[in-house]
C-alpha cells in the first residue's frame, strides 16, 4: 500500500506537473504580450529654435537732396530787380561851373543777372524843381547806340558820371543853347523803361 500509495503520489504529482506545464516559478508570456519600448513625444521646446539674440541694424537715413543749381548770371535782370538813382557830387554849384552828375544802376534782386546798360538806355535829365519843364538831357547832343550787357551781382552798383555844362538842350540838339539861370532843379535818372527819383540840384549866382 505504501508503494501503491507512493505510486499514487507520484502519479498525482506527474499529472499535476503536466497540467501546470512543468511550472518552475517563471511566468511565460506569449509573443504578443512582450513589453515594447515606448518613446516620449518630442518636447515643443526642443523643436522651436531659440530666439536670436542679435538685432537688425537700423536703416541708414535717406541721402539729402542735392542742392539746386546756382542761378544763371546770363539771365536778364527784370525791371523789378533794377534800381536806378541819380547822385550829385555837390548839393549846389555856381552858374558857369560844370556840375558832376551820376547815374547809378543797382541790382536790387537776390541773384546775379545781366542787364543792358548801353549808352542809348542811360539818361540823366535836368528838369525844373517841379519836374514840369525839361531843361537838359545828356542824350540830346550825343551819338548813342549799341548794347552793353553787364553781369550785375546782387547789391552791386554801376556808376556812370556825366559833367553838365550848365546849358539847355533839346532832342536833336538845336544850335540855340543858353545858360541855365540860377535856381533849383532836379536830376532825373533813367535806364530804359526804369525811371528813378530825382536828386535836387541848386545853381547859385
Amino acid at each position: 500500500m505504501a508503494l501503491a500509495a507512493g505510486g499514487v503520489v507520484v502519479l498525482i504529482w506527474s499529472i499535476t506537473a503536466l497540467l501546470d506545464g512543468g511550472g518552475d516559478g517563471r511566468e511565460v508570456r506569449g509573443a504578443g504580450a512582450e513589453d515594447q519600448p515606448t518613446s516620449a513625444p518630442p518636447s515643443t521646446s526642443a523643436l522651436t529654435p531659440p530666439p536670436s539674440s542679435t538685432t537688425a541694424a537700423p536703416e541708414p537715413p535717406p541721402s539729402p537732396a542735392p542742392p539746386p543749381p546756382p542761378p544763371d548770371p546770363n539771365l536778364p535782370c527784370p525791371d523789378a530787380a533794377v534800381a536806378v538813382s541819380a547822385e550829385v557830387e555837390a548839393p549846389s554849384y555856381r552858374v558857369g561851373q560844370r556840375p558832376a552828375l551820376r547815374l547809378v544802376v543797382t541790382n536790387a534782386g537776390a541773384v546775379p543777372c545781366t542787364r543792358d546798360v548801353g549808352r542809348a538806355l542811360r539818361e540823366l535829365v535836368v528838369t525844373s524843381a517841379d519836374g514840369v519843364t525839361r531843361v537838359w538831357s545828356n542824350n540830346d547832343c550825343a551819338r548813342v547806340s549799341g548794347q552793353q550787357p553787364q553781369v550785375v551781382q546782387p547789391g552791386e552798383r554801376l556808376v556812370f558820371e556825366v559833367n553838365w555844362a550848365g546849358r539847355t538842350s533839346a532832342p536833336g540838339c538845336p544850335l540855340a543853347r543858353t545858360a541855365v539861370p540860377p535856381g533849383n532843379y532836379l536830376v532825373v535818372p533813367r535806364l530804359g523803361a526804369v525811371v528813378g527819383a530825382g536828386a535836387p540840384l541848386a545853381l547859385l549866382p
